[in-house]
């Protein structure tokens, strides 16, 4: 019997607590005189240098020919490494007067418009790091069925906007 009394008053409490009248608040303004807040100068952040270079570039070399019916007779030429990822060096270079910290998305599936915007899957990025310093260098491992990256430098500072860029592999 304590504990049915002990639950009728809790549930009664609980409902008391709740709701609220119709109380009315009403704003006023400051004042009747309100000046327009002038823009902000916005300065977008310089990058002086901004590439991507393959570290050992394959030269392109004839086809090569076979005669060969089974694997056992392929002949491979000298120095051929079969290789299912290439190297490049990535450098981004920020001019002095811009030393906002910023952050780096480097991707590899993505679409540019007819109107040079871009639609990034950044699900698919290689790399994602914060850029403190004024230059930032990295190599990057593709695979070679990467048709290319694009990289989006944001930054912390959201009245600026975010520098984009790509390259094609093919």
């Amino acid at each position: 019997m304590n504990k049915l009394y002990i639950y009728v008053c809790l549930s009664m409490l609980l409902n008391a607590c709740g709701g609220g009248g119709s109380e009315k608040i009403t704003v006023e303004p400051l004042s009747s005189v309100v000046e327009p807040l002038t823009d902000p100068i916005q300065s977008q952040p310089a990058v002086t240098e901004f590439s991507l270079e393959e570290s050992n570039p394959k030269e392109a070399e004839g086809k090569i020919e076979s005669t060969a019916k089974t694997s056992h007779e392929i002949i491979v030429p000298d120095g051929f490494a079969l290789s299912s990822e290439r190297l490049f060096n990535l450098r981004i270079t920020r001019s002095e007067e811009d030393n906002q910290a910023a952050y780096l998305s480097l991707c590899s599936d993505y679409q540019q418009h007819d109107d040079g915007s871009y639609s990034i899957n950044y699900d698919s990025c290689l790399l994602r790091t914060s850029l403190s310093d004024i230059t930032y260098e990295a190599v990057i491992t593709v695979t070679n069925d990467t048709a290319g990256l694009v990289a989006a430098i944001w930054f912390m500072d959201e009245s600026k906007k975010p520098l984009i860029t790509d390259w094609r592999f093919y």
